[in-house]
């Protein structure tokens, strides 16, 4: 056989090593879930949210609620369950597993029902208020309560592009001029972590092992 046909077939098998070792890595990430959506991401009243919050941290105050104990419809993706509380300085502490990332735009959605109204929401020790909107949407049902939105840009407290939080305290004593205060019915960020398609991991995997093998081609020809 020709040194040519030698190099040609040196180069095929460690192509199709590479390939195949691609080919794997992505099957195994697949397999992890490393591609998919994550398993609370949602969609309410046209808001796409990446996930919700999954911790009940803390709490100060007497609570009402839609029907079962405030860590269920606070924690629930249902946004016809919720709670809020009279007693003076009321707040409930949420936290994220994966965190919430501050990226481009407003990074968090709190929802409430029924009369818009305002949360004072505290992170890392910085409080601001902000007010709900109108979404256009409602619950249905029996109750066909409003659905409205405040949305929250991790900016105005100070987190740096691309940095993450964890929890939040969210104050539920903020009244209106009708001495209404919020119904906290879900609260879920916008954002998700960057992670690429399959399609185009497996590119990048199959490009690497096309790139090794041809280094592995010129090392054997120099010799």
């Amino acid at each position: 056989m020709s040194t040519f046909n030698k190099l040609g077939q040196l180069f095929s098998q460690k192509a199709l090593r590479s390939l195949s070792a691609g080919v794997a890595v992505s099957s195994i990430m697949l397999g992890l879930g490393a591609f998919a959506k994550p398993a609370s991401a949602v969609t309410i009243a046209g808001y796409e949210l990446n996930e919700t919050a999954d911790q009940l941290l803390a709490t100060y105050g007497n609570f009402t609620t839609s029907g079962g104990t405030l860590q269920s419809v606070l924690l629930d993706q249902d946004v016809a369950t919720y709670a809020y509380s009279f007693t003076p300085g009321a707040f409930v502490k949420l936290g994220f597993s994966n965190g919430v990332i501050n990226a481009l735009g407003d990074d968090l959605a709190l929802f409430d029902l029924g009369i818009a109204d305002a949360f004072s929401v505290t992170i890392n020790n910085v409080q601001k208020i902000y007010s709900t909107a109108d979404t256009g949407y409602s619950t249905g049902g029996v109750d066909d309560d409003i659905i409205n939105v405040a949305t929250i840009n991790l900016d105005d407290f100070g987190i740096a592009s691309g940095g993450f939080i964890y929890d939040l305290i969210i104050g539920l004593d903020n009244k209106t001029p009708l001495q209404t205060v919020p119904s906290l019915a879900v609260i879920g960020s916008l954002n998700g972590r960057s992670v690429p398609e399959p399609s185009a991991m497996f590119g990048v995997l199959a490009t690497a092992g096309f790139l090794a093998c041809q280094r592995k081609l010129k090392l054997v020809k120099k010799a």
